[in-house]
């Protein structure tokens, strides 16, 4: 479902261009108040709403991507901030390019069942006893393991305990 944005730009060029980039990621521009999100190439004192920033700045400052950002990389820092998390490039980005990061960094954003099942994980909870706690089967209670398990790289479950607990320090999405 495609979000409503707010443009703020400097001037018309730009407003356009943030515009198209906008619509590329399959989203639509709309009025200020009627926005999700703000997409602008200044970064404003007093936004009401989430403001994703473009700009020619290699600083990995919050809530900012480059101008030469893909549409897929749009539309997640977008989805991002309309679902409440703070984004910034990972440090490697500047170096390497946007394009050269894998999918894995998005991919690998856990699911609200996964973290829970992580929890009950952590709290020393068998596969049944988690199954009954989030009432669930117990296969798919298995599929979350699994799941977390490849995401998070681990090859136990409190090695994946582990893991989720160092990620958990991060409150930011890295794109």
């Amino acid at each position: 479902m495609p979000l409503l944005v707010g443009v703020l730009a400097t001037d018309d060029a730009r407003r356009a261009a943030l515009t198209q980039l906008v619509e590329d990621a399959g989203h639509r521009v709309v009025a200020m108040a009627e926005s999700d999100v703000i997409v602008c190439d200044k970064k404003q004192a007093s936004m009401s709403r989430p403001a994703l920033v473009f700009s020619d700045e290699s600083a990995s400052s919050g809530n900012r991507l480059p101008w030469d950002a893909s549409s897929s990389q749009v539309d997640a820092a977008l989805r991002a901030l309309a679902a409440g998390l703070s984004i910034r490039l990972a440090r490697s980005v500047a170096r390497r390019g946007f394009e050269e990061l894998a999918d894995s960094a998005v991919q690998s954003i856990l699911t609200p069942r996964e973290l829970d099942v992580i929890e009950a994980i952590g709290a020393g909870l068998s596969n049944k006893a988690i199954a009954r706690e989030l009432e669930i089967s117990l296969h798919t209670v298995k599929f979350h393991i699994e799941s977390l398990l490849r995401k998070l790289g681990a090859r136990t479950r409190a090695e994946a305990v582990a893991k989720a607990m160092e990620r958990r320090r991060k409150e930011t999405v890295e794109l």
